[in-house]
């Protein structure tokens, strides 16, 4: 783990594809995914519960089945983002940005713990985009508004953007 940040952003990432740090891809896609971990509840909790109404009545099914589709869609999103952090970090240009700011996020919490969300800005040509980033990673929290850092941002779809070294 690399020592705490600095006003630097530190040495480049390597050229793409990059190969991602051990448990990068598993921890991004599940166990640090809200939303593909509420999903996998709803849709196991809201399937098996519509699946067993289903034969007891029709049409109490249907309040169950609320939870299966919504279970789904948020699956479905939360895999949407992963996927594209992910892209973004193997295949992404990097550029040097500057955080915005960091709080807490108290919208959400794991553990009795808020996540950190960080806001960071980047220049691709004359235009300014901006990512966030939301993790439980403590570091960010010794990080400070202003200071530089490093940006993958997948080329045809800026908005699809990850920081280096990863923060998860």
């Amino acid at each position: 783990m690399p020592p705490p940040p600095g006003q630097d952003a530190g040495p480049p990432p390597p050229d793409a594809p990059r190969v991602l740090p051990k448990g990068y891809a598993f921890r991004v896609r599940f166990s640090r995914n809200i939303l593909v971990i509420a999903g996998l509840g709803f849709t196991v909790v809201g399937g098996i519960l519509t699946s067993v109404f289903f034969f007891v009545d029709k049409l109490v099914a249907l309040f169950p089945l609320f939870f299966f589709i919504g279970g789904v869609c948020m699956l479905r999103l939360g895999w949407k983002s992963a996927s594209s952090t992910l892209r973004a970090f193997r295949y992404g240009l990097a550029v040097k940005g500057k955080i915005d700011s960091i709080t807490r996020d108290h919208s959400q919490s794991m553990n009795g713990q808020h996540p950190w969300k960080l806001i960071y800005h980047f220049p691709i040509g004359s235009h300014l985009h901006e990512g966030v980033l939301t993790s439980f990673d403590s570091t960010i929290g010794r990080r400070s508004s202003g200071q530089h850092l490093w940006v993958l941002y997948v080329q045809e779809d800026p908005t699809q953007n990850a920081v280096f070294p990863p923060l998860v």
